[in-house]
């Protein structure tokens, strides 16, 4: 027998394939999924970023912050960051949207996850997540955290994803 398996509604996003995983995604339950980009800045790791990198507070890393949609109303902002060492004078330092996606992108310049951790957390939205969100006052959120390792155990990249409430996440463990 061999070992177990958890899968994800995340792998789908994953997987370096051509196209936007989250307007497949939210075909599957019926909504018209899009996303845009609101902001990528060069900045200096916060702690908790840097931690998860595995780099220095203060080092510097590239920040994409995109809004995810669905029937055109917000329901995430989904932040992705990566060392500037790696995503620095390419597309992923550039406010346009990346032909083929983001995954697809990195998978070229040679990454892709050998192990991926999440974590899934709960907290209320802030002032700016409020806005962007167009929410009329703080609302709860779910958060995930999503760390990628390379197959050196390196970490490459990290996403939190603010969600709305209502959104959906379920594992699956599949014995061996």
């Amino acid at each position: 027998m061999g070992q177990p398996r958890w899968t994800s509604t995340s792998d789908q996003y994953l997987n370096p394939v051509a196209g936007d995983a989250w307007t497949a995604d939210a075909a599957t339950r019926g909504q018209q999924g899009s996303q845009r980009v609101l902001n990528v800045e060069t900045i200096p790791a916060p702690a908790d970023i840097a931690e998860h990198l595995g780099v220095a507070p203060g080092f510097s890393i590239v920040a994409r912050r995109r809004l995810i949609l669905a029937n055109d109303l917000p329901v995430e902002v989904a932040t992705s960051y990566w060392p500037a060492s790696l995503a620095a004078m390419t597309a992923l330092a550039q406010p346009a949207k990346i032909p083929g996606g983001a995954v697809r992108f990195v998978a070229e310049l040679g990454y892709t996850p050998t192990e991926v951790r999440e974590d899934v957390t709960t907290r209320w939205t802030t002032p700016y997540e409020q806005t962007t969100m167009a929410m009329q006052k703080p609302e709860p959120a779910l958060i995930l955290t999503r760390i990628l390792l390379d197959d050196t155990g390196q970490p490459y990249q990290v996403d939190v994803n603010v969600m709305r409430a209502g959104q959906h996440i379920r594992y699956v463990r599949q014995a061996g």
